[in-house]
């Protein structure tokens, strides 16, 4: 493994910044956690640069800022981030960002409380639905998931609340049903199915035909049994995943020793969250097709030995057994 020592040595002189600043999103979800994670990783390794996690808006707000170049890293759900580099969506036109590798496949929850007579996505009609806060990965989502299946804004009370807002508006009754995107073990609904009869609604395996057919990144995903409290039998949502992201334009050099560094310590972020063993070189390749950063792609294709996974199997299946 002599070259992964020679590539902690790149750096020495690629970046001059005292502060870097990693876009993350609320301290309620995975976002922040990972970010620092990463940041204490980067920082114990270079201790002359002070790395941190910044609480964001998530994913559009992380592109844009990485973009503009006021962070240096951001992390951001992959289907905005396509969205960004091909000028789509949200974007008028190309965003200068790139991947540098995947992280950990999101899960959408989609909860209501058990008394809110609501037991499908076409439930929805008529109640007051948070989509996530504005600009984040989950409103980007979760708005294209109830098009998708034929619920326009004009069907149901639309709320645009960050993750907090959404699990206090179902705790107070000023909401219905919401929607959270992150890693599986969310903090947010992990605490709210401590303190109240929650429930996640399940998408029919019609309803992710639908979804797939027109958003081939997102695909069915099984929350096991007893993820979070009163999951008594797996429920079918939808997953896509989330990228590590910097600018176009960051020194090959820097790229590699970034990437190569958040890897190695693949073992330390799982005592953050378990959804970092899914962070591996081939989930990059498989997931990151067309968006990664050149040195990182290079990086992952060489012939010598790689990063290895210290994790489980790194692609998340249908079922996947393991609550995180």
């Amino acid at each position: 493994m002599r070259w992964i020592a020679l590539l902690a040595l790149l750096w020495s002189s690629a970046y001059a910044a005292e502060t870097m600043s990693i876009a993350t999103g609320s301290p309620a979800g995975l976002y922040y956690p990972f970010g620092g994670g990463l940041a204490s990783i980067w920082s114990k390794a270079r201790p002359d640069i002070n790395i941190k996690a910044e609480v964001t808006g998530a994913s559009v707000v992380n592109i844009i800022q990485v973009a503009k170049g006021e962070s240096e890293l951001g992390i951001s759900q992959g289907d905005a981030l396509r969205e960004a580099i091909n000028g789509e969506g949200k974007y008028p036109y190309p965003m200068p960002v790139r991947a540098l590798f995947a992280l950990y496949p999101n899960i959408v929850h989609a909860i209501a409380l058990e008394d809110a007579g609501i037991a499908s996505i076409d439930d929805f009609k008529g109640k007051r639905v948070s989509v996530g806060a504005p600009g984040s990965g989950t409103a980007i989502t979760s708005l294209r998931l109830l098009e998708t299946l034929g619920l326009t804004t004009d069907m149901y009370d639309v709320q645009y609340l960050s993750y907090t807002e959404t699990t206090d508006g179902l705790k107070n009754g000023t909401l219905d049903a919401g929607f959270l995107v992150g890693g599986l073990g969310l903090a947010a609904v992990v605490e709210l199915a401590l303190t109240r009869d929650m429930m996640l609604i399940p998408f029919s395996d019609e309803e992710m035909q639908k979804i797939s057919a027109q958003w081939p990144a997102y695909t069915p995903f099984d929350v096991p049994t007893n993820s979070y409290q009163g999951v008594k039998e797996p429920v079918q949502t939808v997953s896509l995943w989330n990228f590590l992201i910097v600018h176009k334009d960051m020194p090959d050099d820097e790229a590699v020793w970034l990437t190569t560094k958040a890897l190695l310590n693949q073992k330390f972020l799982m005592g953050v969250t378990k959804s970092a063993r899914f962070m591996t070189p081939d989930n990059s390749l498989k997931y990151g097709q067309g968006i990664l950063h050149p040195a990182a792609e290079r990086l992952f294709n060489a012939p010598f030995p790689r990063p290895k996974s210290t994790g489980a199997d790194a692609t998340p299946a249908k079922g996947m057994g393991e609550g995180l």
